[in-house]
């Protein structure tokens, strides 16, 4: 049996990432609905077609609104972001002529306050299968091939690796040159 080497957090210059096959991708303007993780609902597991992840007390839940109200807050898509991480690379919705959608109002109605991430990402379409250990999961998991590789940060040193799937991917940024 051949043992998979894990990818796990690094600090990555922009040179390394590049010379990895990874590419910086903009975001597109999107507004996500956030709140901070209560101690009375954490930790929180949230289970991903391929990983499961834990957010602790503290940590920032996005949520996606889309365009259906949902049943309840968790029924959204939804994903933890570290507080610190939160911080660096989302800012407060600044359209200043929003209104609300009946979901975006549901979700502020639950706590939620709209955000958008403000920082693109390092990330790479990956060609095959490749073992992942991020900031929530609580073991390495195997990111499937025509997933997205992404790295977390921001400035000079990027490394918190996570992956998301190629439709959620696409949602977020900017794929066009």
């Amino acid at each position: 049996m051949v043992e998979r080497e894990v990818l796990r957090q690094r600090n990555w210059t922009e040179a390394e990432l590049a010379k990895a096959g990874f590419r910086y991708y903009a975001c597109r303007k999107r507004m996500v609905m956030g709140r901070e993780l209560p101690a009375s609902e954490a930790p929180l597991v949230i289970r991903t077609a391929w990983d499961t992840l834990v957010a602790q007390a503290g940590y920032m839940i996005c949520f996606d609104p889309g365009d259906t109200v949902r049943e309840s807050l968790y029924s959204y898509a939804h994903w933890p972001v570290r507080p610190d991480h939160f911080h660096d690379l989302y800012k407060a919705w600044d359209a200043s002529d929003w209104e609300p959608t009946p979901a975006q109002s549901h979700l502020l109605a639950l706590g939620c306050k709209p955000y958008s991430r403000s920082v693109g990402v390092w990330a790479k379409k990956l060609d095959q299968a490749t073992t992942v250990q991020s900031f929530e999961s609580r073991e390495p998991v195997v990111v499937p091939a025509g997933a997205w590789l992404c790295m977390g940060g921001n400035g000079s040193a990027w490394g918190a690796p996570y992956s998301m799937s190629d439709k959620a991917f696409r949602a977020r940024y900017v794929l066009e040159t």
